[in-house]
């Protein structure tokens, strides 16, 4: 036997609850700032479930199986279709309205020199892709207040120039940050602010620059590779790179301290770290 909730009428089950107070929650994570408020138009989008839920508890109102009432099984099926919803939302289903908010690049065929300039206020997070464009932006799903941004390419021949730029106001779209994936063919120079979680171990790159804070981790270099630093930041190195760290930064022990900064222990040309400003920075091979 389905409970009855005293003061929502006649045959109205308790279970009911279950999918309007989750709908709740996920419409004041979105106010709150947990939640990206382009959730408000995936879940218009989905108007054709909520309708057909609906009409499905009118419907079966009156309909038992032996002394179970049908109509009680409804709300338990909307909230399903609640944690669906939200499921989908933060996976970035297509068939979401948000899910449309993406940028994709170009083939990598033919470009072997790549540069790009991101710079947010928020949250980005770099890694390698799939190969199956040269570069991709999607949002970080957690609210806030940077849209998609705009690129605007420049090159000639194998090379290429992206710049990324945020909408000044964007609008019910606003969300963390960017989540942006590079191919693995071309050589990369990078200039990357923010709050910046990177994972470039598996990208060639022929420089970089950094300004905020975050976690950066760098692969093997290919020769003598520029790095540039200003704002607090952990670097992750190979133990076996060679590293050179021109200004003041943590290093490992093993490390020789030079009067202009720190070594590595790694023989030939690598990553040579330049630390500006006054951040603080640690250096790693862990």
């Amino acid at each position: 036997m389905i409970l009855q909730a005293v003061g929502f009428g006649r045959g109205f089950p308790r279970s009911w609850m279950l999918p309007i107070v989750t709908v709740i929650l996920l419409l004041g994570a979105a106010v709150t700032g947990w939640l990206s408020r382009s959730i408000v138009a995936d879940l218009i989008a989905w108007w054709p479930v909520w309708l057909g839920l609906a009409l499905a508890a009118y419907l079966l109102r009156e309909r038992k199986v032996g002394l179970l009432r049908v109509a009680g099984l409804v709300p338990l099926v909307a909230f399903a279709f609640v944690l669906l919803f939200a499921w989908g939302h933060l996976a970035g289903w297509a068939i979401m309205p948000s899910a449309s908010q993406r940028l994709v690049g170009p083939t990598p065929e033919g470009v072997f020199e790549a540069s790009m300039v991101a710079r947010v206020d928020g949250e980005i997070t770099v890694g390698a892709g799939d190969g199956t464009s040269l570069y991709r932006v999607e949002p970080i799903k957690h609210g806030g207040v940077v849209g998609i941004p705009a690129a605007t390419e420049e090159g000639s021949g194998g090379s290429l120039a992206i710049t990324l730029e945020a909408p000044d106001d964007a609008g019910i779209y606003g969300y963390a940050g960017w989540e942006i994936q590079l191919a693995g063919t071309p050589v990369w120079e990078l200039q990357l602010e923010g709050a910046i979680d990177a994972d470039l171990a598996s990208l060639q790159l022929s420089g970089l620059s950094l300004d905020g804070a975050g976690t950066v981790t760098l692969g093997s270099p290919t020769g003598e590779t520029p790095v540039v630093v200003l704002g607090d930041f952990r670097v992750r190195v190979p133990a076996d790179a060679p590293v050179r760290v021109v200004g003041v930064a943590s290093v490992p022990a093993s490390w020789t301290l030079t009067d202009f900064g720190a070594v590595s222990p790694g023989l030939g040309e690598g990553w040579v770290l330049t630390v500006v400003g006054d951040g603080s920075v640690a250096v790693s091979d862990d």
